[in-house]
């Protein structure tokens, strides 16, 4: 998962203008360099290197900004996916409960006539044994 990440990273990286811009500016220096290095002295090649480590060097440091910038992003980006999942994941539940409480609230209301005579059934026979086992404990104790 990382792998895929970094890759996509790399492929967003490799496609930035800035990059182009400093490879091809590196291409062209390369070649400059590889016809001119014939005919140039040494003086003309030390400050055509220093010319050249210059532009790499702003290059390198505009690259970095920018690298700065997507890892900034990232994370924010990251932090606000986190903060919304527990978010879903709160509303979730309270609809969870919510129909929890409607399924219940339905499967006691709907058939009320045949549970009230069973359930008035139970009642009677458990005050019936109640009453059974308060005779005998009286009897018992006498």
């Amino acid at each position: 998962m990382a792998l895929n990440k970094f890759q996509s990273l790399v492929k967003k990286f490799s496609q930035s203008p800035n990059v182009k811009k400093v490879i091809k500016d590196l291409q062209t220096l390369s070649t400059d360099v590889q016809k001119v290095a014939k005919t140039v002295n040494t003086d003309d090649a030390v400050k055509k290197y220093k010319e050249i480590m210059k532009k790499v060097t702003q290059r390198e440091g505009q690259l970095e900004k920018e690298v700065r910038k997507m890892a900034v992003k990232f994370k924010d980006s990251a932090s606000e996916v986190e903060k919304n999942l527990g978010s879903y994941k709160k509303m979730a539940l309270q609809q969870k409960e919510r129909f929890e409480k409607i399924l219940k609230g339905k499967n006691f209301a709907p058939k009320q006539g045949a549970k009230a005579s069973a359930t008035k059934a139970r009642a009677t026979s458990t005050v019936k044994k109640a009453a059974k086992k308060a005779t005998v404990k009286r009897s018992v104790r006498k």
